[in-house]
């Protein structure tokens, strides 16, 4: 099959011949339409010391039909659409059991046991697969994944009707969380986001207020929440810098919630705040079965269209251009996907 392999640091090249994945008995072997570039595949892409043993085929954002069943497999068919996890989980932890495949015990020995989806096949756990309905557009359907993350974010928000809301980061994920913080009832979202191209998409997405954090907007922010401070800040750009000024922003008794990974950078955490101001600290990682569930609804049902995000396609073939191009200017697109078959 074909796959775009990232053979070092910073070097993709598509292999014509490159193995296909061996199929459990529980398994699902999908056929890939669309997968999206996330930005952990830039962060492993870019990494150097490598973040990941080399080579490897990144990718996990896809949607794909179903071309063959394993014999313990359930609910699905042949020609059937499906999102979900592409990393395989053991099935058998108190985690996999209530659907938090992503915090399975045995994550870290499995991330990398199979190809990831920037290939023309894939084989998934059946479990961690959801079905989409007829009619969805594959594009679209690719958009599922990052979506389920948005909601996980919210869900641990613990977001209420009528709340103020900040989001540090204009990239994919923070364009979903603040549609989704605003179908959630906030009554006002702002987001923080230092490149105008990113800015400038916020505004046409629907953002009530987008910042350039590079120049002054503690003032704004506080005019936006009545002086108080956001009820609820999501932060998803992963710097320092926006970690300092998000838990300034964040009024007493609210809530911080960290999306982004940090890999490592200086972020300047004080405690005496959090605990003097009741402050709830808490993070995101991923989602579960639940959110996949009502990431396929919204996205099917157009309730949360993700059609503005998607900002170019390319083909296996032109995968290191668009990486090239993403590390370059990031700010140019929102969502690349890449057509896999």
């Amino acid at each position: 099959m074909r796959a775009a392999v990232l053979k070092a640091p910073k070097f993709i090249e598509l292999d014509r011949t490159y193995p296909e994945p061996p199929m459990g008995p529980g398994d699902l072997k999908l056929q890939v339409d669309y997968t999206g570039i996330c930005g952990s595949d830039l962060h492993v892409f870019t990494g150097d010391p490598p973040m990941m043993k080399l080579p490897a085929v990144l990718g996990h954002e896809f949607s794909a039909r179903v071309v063959e069943v394993g014999p313990e497999a359930r609910g699905f068919e042949l020609g059937d659409r499906a999102v979900g996890l592409i990393y395989p989980s053991c099935g058998r932890c108190e985690y996999c059991f209530q659907g938090d495949f992503t915090l399975c015990d045995l994550r870290a020995v499995n991330i990398s046991a199979r190809n990831g989806s920037f290939a023309e096949y894939i084989s998934v756990p059946a479990r961690q697969l959801f079905l989409v309905p007829q009619g969805t557009p594959a594009d679209e359907a690719a958009m599922i994944e990052p979506v389920s993350v948005a909601v996980h974010a919210i869900r641990r928000s613990r977001l209420s009707v009528g709340e103020r809301v900040v989001v540090f980061g204009g990239g994919p994920l923070g364009l979903l969380i603040m549609k989704l913080a605003q179908l959630g009832g906030a009554d006002r979202v702002v987001l923080v986001e230092p490149v105008a191209g990113r800015r400038n998409l916020a505004q046409k997405y629907g953002a009530d207020l987008a910042l350039d954090p590079t120049e002054e907007i503690h003032g704004q922010i506080m005019d936006a929440t009545d002086g108080r401070g956001a009820d609820v800040i999501f932060e998803v750009a992963g710097n320092g810098r926006a970690f300092g000024a998000a838990s300034k922003l964040v009024r007493k008794q609210g809530r911080m919630v960290v999306v982004a990974v940090y890999e490592g950078r200086d972020v300047p955490y004080s405690p005496n705040r959090f605990v003097g101001d009741e402050i709830d600290l808490l993070h995101s990682f991923w989602a579960n079965a639940v959110d996949f569930r009502r990431a396929v609804n919204l996205v099917a049902s157009r309730k949360l269209d993700v059609r503005p995000l998607i900002t170019g396609r390319v083909g296996l073939d032109q995968m290191q251009a668009a990486m090239d191009g993403l590390v370059a200017d990031r700010g140019a697109q929102s969502k690349i996907l890449v057509a896999c078959s």
